[in-house]
């Protein structure tokens, strides 16, 4: 059940989002689009950035969920490919402060990147190391934005944008997506409360 009330709210917010800007719909909408209450809106989400989030997560959950990926290489390509055939997106980067959609961006890939290099490494990250996977997302975030909405890079594909950004990371941090790795992340993926798959 909570799977699939959080799944109308966020399908609910993605149907309004696709018709007006981010900045038009409110709280208030989603809720009457989804046909749920105010309480039960607010059982799950804090309001609609939150909702933002999630909706997006799963774009990119999906991405690590069905690609066959062996390398970092192969990640960032189905991530990549992910972002360009979700166009509804882009309009999610004019968000701004803490609850932005470029803020959302650099918390995702940071939380799943730091996830995979730990788990590939079967130890904790030092601070050093959790900070040079911080800065390697920070900046990933920006190039996604500018990639995506043909602000730069508009002529590189998915794969070529994969092979750049592997090509820049510490060898150290460029890990081997084995099978364990995979079953961990799949793993971690489908207990999330909004996959049911």
């Amino acid at each position: 059940m909570v799977k699939k009330t959080k799944r109308k709210i966020i399908d609910a917010f993605s149907k309004l989002v696709y018709q007006r800007s981010y900045d038009e719909v409110t709280v208030e909408m989603i809720i009457k689009e989804a046909g749920v209450g105010k309480t039960t809106f607010y059982r799950y989400f804090h309001d609609k950035a939150d909702v933002m989030f999630e909706r997006f997560k799963t774009i990119y959950d999906d991405a690590i969920i069905s690609s066959d990926c062996k390398s970092m290489e192969d990640l960032f390509a189905a991530l990549l490919r992910q972002a360009r055939e979700h166009p509804d997106q882009y309009a999610m980067f004019n968000t701004s402060g803490v609850n932005s959609y470029l803020s959302f961006i650099y918390q995702y890939t940071y939380e799943m990147g730091k996830e995979i290099v730990e788990t590939a490494w079967n130890r904790k990250a030092t601070e050093i190391e959790d900070f040079h996977i911080a800065h390697f997302c920070a900046g990933g975030s920006k190039i996604l934005e500018e990639w995506c909405r043909g602000k730069k890079y508009r002529s590189m594909t998915a794969e070529q944008a994969a092979k750049e950004m592997c090509g820049s990371m510490s060898d150290k941090y460029y890990v081997q997506l084995n099978d364990a790795v995979m079953h961990h992340m799949k793993k971690l993926i489908k207990s999330r409360d909004y996959y049911d798959k």
